[in-house]
């Protein structure tokens, strides 16, 4: 996730970041069983420096029949019902699915522990402790778990790029103590190429912003030796602000579908368009695919780079989960 170069008003101008390279319809119905009884708690434990973290059981969840897609896109091939999303060999994504052609990846479980990069990504930034724990449940879920220290970090990023893909992930995004409608942490589904930021782009799907507690869809560009440039759905980017056309995220299990292509981008939360952008600043560079986590701490480095004090850190151990991540060509 990329620090973004304008600032909510009334807080102090953030200084430049010290590395450019940080952090990117079918209806959906959630059979909920009486509130949160649906939630069934799996308790987990990671390796042994690891924290003890609580991932609440996924809804059940089903797909009708009726579309909302409205984001405007070459594409012209007509959405159709999907098979549920826990049928991981289903032909289609649950949103978005007028764009998927050939399935890339069909990953869970270990594969998605594999990409576990916490030891390399999580140094980048001095505050930054690489403490935080990958590995999975009784679910076969990948669960990554920070301790609740200062920085306290996790990373998965895939072995591939993808130019122009459909992206889909089942994500546990968890709740922020005494803050149930907040999402705890700096907490990230995005894509980018860290080698080639900003130039080849960067795709911020769901980012729990540090300085404010909402989720945001951001998208960054720019050339090589200039300075970053970024749209954004929470209005402070300098470039202009992406629409909003549904509910934003909070936390719990979501569906989070992303359209990417070159001039093109489309983003779902739980079968339903959230943000979209036509633009000939979308790449279309081949990205990687990133899900990070980490505690923000409270101190004039952080407040200086991210332009206020963080409100959404857990001192206490955290932890999002993720079911599967699925990947189809964009057609």
């Amino acid at each position: 996730m990329v620090v973004r170069s304008s600032r909510p008003p009334g807080l102090s101008e953030p200084s430049p970041p010290k590395r450019r390279q940080m952090r990117t319809a079918l209806y959906v119905a959630l059979l909920a069983v009486a509130g949160a009884a649906v939630f069934i708690g799996v308790q987990v434990s990671g390796p042994s420096r690891g924290a003890v973290v609580v991932i609440p059981a996924p809804p059940a969840v089903t797909i009708g029949a009726a579309a909302e897609q409205t984001a405007a896109s070459p594409a012209k091939a007509s959405p159709a019902a999907q098979p549920s999303p826990h049928a991981l060999l289903s032909p289609g994504p649950v949103a978005g699915a007028q764009y998927a052609g050939r399935v890339l990846l069909n990953a869970a479980g270990a594969q998605l522990a594999s990409w576990n990069q916490t030891s390399s990504y999580c140094t980048q930034e001095d505050w930054e402790v690489p403490d935080g724990s990958v590995y999975t449940d009784r679910s076969d879920d990948a669960v990554l778990a920070t301790t609740g220290k200062d920085g306290s970090c996790v990373a998965l990023i895939s072995p591939g790029a993808y130019s122009s893909a459909v992206v889909e992930a089942y994500v546990y995004f968890p709740p922020l103590p005494g803050h149930p409608g907040t999402i705890a942490n700096w907490t990230s589904i995005w894509l980018t190429n860290q080698a080639a930021w900003p130039a080849d782009g960067e795709l911020d799907a769901v980012e729990a912003e540090p300085a404010t507690g909402v989720n945001a869809v951001a998208w960054h560009w720019g050339s090589a030796g200039d300075e970053e440039q970024s749209m954004s759905t929470d209005g402070y980017a300098q470039q202009g602000t992406l629409p909003r056309d549904g509910p934003n995220l909070t936390p719990g299990w979501h569906l989070v579908d992303i359209a990417y292509t070159q001039g093109f981008f489309a983003v779902y939360y739980d079968g339903k368009l959230f943000s979209t952008l036509s633009s000939g600043t979308v790449t279309g560079s081949a990205l990687n695919v990133l899900i990070t986590t980490g505690v923000t701490p409270d101190n004039s480095e952080v407040e200086q780079t991210i332009g206020a004090a963080p409100v959404n850190s857990d001192s206490s151990p955290a932890g999002m989960a993720v079911k599967y991540v699925k990947i189809w060509a964009f057609k």
